[in-house]
This record gives structure tokens, sequence and C-alpha cells, in this order.
């Protein structure tokens, strides 16, 4: 009888260790598939946030060309082709700037709205021909510290360390 029990208490202690470690290994696995959809989740928002941040950067680009003093500096054909070039680039900011706030995160959204409306100020002394040049000035600066902004906070999200 001794024998009996020992072999049922034996094959017993087979049983749940072989239970135990189909269970921990389906528990390992399971995490382990969750991480990897975590990690994969992490670089594909990596991905589009680059895609957006460098898309609302790329449309600043014909705002270099603006002259640093009053518009009346230029002559009407430099003007007109200029004003074609930098109209449009409130409405597609706003469009990148949803593209922005749908990728994240808010503190990216919001600075890149600050930045936004510094460009709405900025062209609009432009396009109305301001000759006050402490103006002008003055909304350049704005300009630069908001556009710095973005950057920085961008810059620091795209530098985060990776998901664990």
């Amino acid at each position: 009888m001794d024998q009996a029990v020992a072999a049922l208490c034996g094959a017993g202690i087979g049983v749940v260790g072989t239970l135990g470690a189909s269970w921990l290994t389906y528990a390992g696995t399971r995490r382990q598939a969750r991480d990897q959809g975590r990690v994969e989740h992490a670089r594909q928002l990596r991905t589009e946030r680059r895609e957006a941040y460098l898309s609302f950067m790329e449309m600043l680009e014909p705002l270099e060309h603006l002259p640093s003093g009053p518009a009346s500096s230029l002559s009407d054909e430099e003007f007109a082709s200029l004003k074609e070039r930098v109209q449009s680039i409130p409405l597609r900011g706003e469009y990148l700037l949803t593209r922005i706030r749908l990728c994240g995160p808010d503190e990216v959204a919001s600075k890149a709205g600050e930045l936004l409306g510094e460009i709405g100020r900025m062209i609009n002394l432009f396009l109305d021909k301001v000759e006050d040049q402490y103006q002008i000035d003055i909304a350049y600066e704005k300009f630069l510290d908001a556009q710095s902004g973005f950057i920085n906070q961008a810059q620091s999200v795209m530098t985060e360390p990776p998901v664990h």
C-alpha cells in the first residue's frame, strides 16, 4: 500500500508540475506577444510622429523668404510671388496641426499651435504691408521663440527611450 500511495503521489506531482510548466509557458508567451505588440506600436507611432513633425517644419520653408523689413521694400512682382507662397501656410498648418494632435503628445500639439499662431501674425503683418519695423521685429522674435519651443518639445518626444 505504501508503494501504491507513493506511486499515486509521484504521478500527481508529475501532473501538477506539467500543468504548472504549461501555464507558465502560456503566460510567458502571452506576455511576450503583448510586449512585442507594445514595441511595434511605439515604433509605428514614433514613425508617424516624425513624419508629422517634419511635415509641419517643412511647411515653414517659404517664410525664409519673407523680408526682414517692411514688405514695401519688395517690388510688386516679388510681393505677389511671395504672397502666393505664404498665404496658404495657415490653412496647411491647421491640417498638419490636426495630424500632430492625432499623433500626440498634447505638449507637442500645444507648441505647434503656438507656433502656428505666431506664423499667422507674422504673415498678416507681411500681407498688410505693415511699415513699423519694431512690430515686425517683435513678431519675428516671437515666431523664433515659438519655433524653438516646438522643436525642443518634438525633439524630447523623439529622443525618449522606447516603451519597455
